[in-house]
């Protein structure tokens, strides 16, 4: 292949004539200020882009511990709705923090993302007139988020889940 000619799309070679100011320009590559620029622009993605994955680590983390919270909760409750509806009486511990609600039953849990303590306190209210006999049952489980936040009344911990159902007495 010659040195001064450059392949054309027809096959053909083009004559490029390079005189002594420009020889280094022929020769191909890049600058050190174009390697400069390519890593900056680099960076900056890369940063923008480090910052979004640590806000998705964040999320899954927190959304896992909530998960678990919810499967407590759960548990709580299809639990209580399975006991006669006589003998699920009204909420009669009352927690100090909130009216009508129970003492609070601390849990252990391991998770994927590790060990966290959850809360759980219940409340079973009378709904019934006198032509109905219905209970409410919530069931609140709570955790210590590091992000902070206030204190919920129902578990004393920073973040909290409930679920809630009416039961019918069906057991005359």
């Amino acid at each position: 292949m010659n040195h001064g000619l450059l392949p054309h799309p027809d096959n053909e070679e083009i004559a490029v004539s390079c005189n002594n100011k420009q020889k280094h320009r022929c020769q191909g590559g890049f600058t050190l200020v174009e390697i400069m620029i390519a890593l900056v622009v680099f960076m900056v993605i890369m940063l923008g882009l480090g910052g979004g994955l640590l806000i998705a680590i964040r999320t899954n983390s927190s959304n896992v511990v909530r998960d678990e919270a919810l499967r407590l909760a759960e548990d709580e409750l299809t639990r209580l709705k399975g006991l006669h509806f006589s003998v699920m009486g009204v909420s009669d511990e009352l927690a100090a923090t909130a009216p009508n609600w129970t003492a609070l039953a601390p849990m252990l849990v391991t998770t994927r993302k590790g060990t966290t303590t959850f809360a759980r306190a219940t409340q079973i209210t009378d709904l019934g007139t006198t032509a109905t006999a219905l209970k409410r049952i919530d069931v609140a489980v709570g955790w210590n988020d590091p992000a902070g936040g206030a204190l919920l009344a129902q578990t004393n911990k920073n973040r909290q889940t409930t679920l809630s159902t009416i039961v019918v007495r069906s057991d005359d």
